[in-house]
């Protein structure tokens, strides 16, 4: 068959599929893109154009129904591609938490079964029951899904059409301590460090509170007192850990960073389970 032939043969194929307003000028333009293809294919391959190379050529082209649908105007996308996803999700879960809660509640008896006698003590009649009713009526979600989903992008189309055009804006800002890990905040440095000093101030108040504070109930002041062992033997470490965590908080306000000496002075307070 004549290579022509078969070319003209798949253009009229292509513009069936189109509009006929397009359908010459897509016949033009498709018939000369192809003429060139398969002209440089001849070249190529140092022969004369037959049947088998235009073939060849024509499938890779593509059926013609979807060629035509290159040249269709496009029209408004329901779902976006990276919508589709998190829509089959909601769809899907929506479906699939109706069928357990139902399901549930017919094999257990919580949802009564009425108008129903062939089975309907037994398992398998209420799961007949059940899948006659909510079973398959759990479909209108994904239903309802859609429905919005096409109100959602008829508003959006109207919008877009008469939404001004885009005008460039500021860039979000990004913390510094994202792109430096090292950098700190001396902001919450400070606020870190003051709610420490309240802390240890605190416990070293708590052996005088009832002369401070002697309108305190004596339940109050029971439950607030401090055990005699603890301020003998582990109080005085912990006010010296907490010394040393403020000093190590002042070199990180000098600094500004973490240095690797302050790395290892920190490393060397934490316990060999959480480092």
């Amino acid at each position: 068959m004549d290579p022509k032939a078969i070319i003209d043969s798949y253009v009229g194929d292509v513009v069936r599929h189109l509009p006929q307003r397009q359908r010459t000028d897509v016949a033009l333009e498709l018939r000369s893109l192809l003429d060139d293809e398969l002209a440089g294919r001849a070249t190529d391959s140092d022969r004369a154009p037959d049947a088998a190379m235009t073939m060849d050529l024509l499938t890779a082209f593509g059926a013609p129904q979807d060629v035509a649908d290159r040249y269709r105007p496009a029209g408004f996308t329901v779902i976006r591609p990276s919508d589709a996803p998190r829509f089959t999700w909601l769809a899907l879960g929506g479906v699939g938490v109706i069928w357990v809660v139902s399901l549930a509640g017919y094999l257990s008896g919580a949802i009564p079964v009425v108008g129903w006698d062939y089975g309907a003590d037994a398992w398998w009649g209420r799961l007949t029951v059940w899948w006659l009713g909510p079973g398959i009526g759990a479909f209108w979600w994904p239903g309802l899904l859609i429905t919005y989903t096409l109100l959602a992008a008829l508003a959006n189309r109207r919008r877009d059409a008469s939404s001004e055009s885009w005008t460039p804006r500021a860039a979000p800002r990004i913390p510094a301590q994202t792109i430096d890990r090292d950098l700190v905040s001396r902001t919450g440095l400070v606020v870190t460090m003051a709610l420490s000093l309240l802390g240890a101030t605190t416990l070293l108040a708590l052996p005088g509170l009832p002369s401070v504070a002697p309108w305190l109930p004596q339940p109050a002041l029971d439950a607030l007192a401090l055990d005699e062992q603890f301020l003998a033997l582990r109080a005085p470490w912990i006010l010296l850990v907490g010394a040393a965590y403020v000093g190590l908080g002042i070199a990180l306000l000098i600094a500004g960073r973490w240095s690797p000496p302050l790395h290892r002075l920190h490393g060397c307070w934490m316990s060999p389970r959480s480092r």
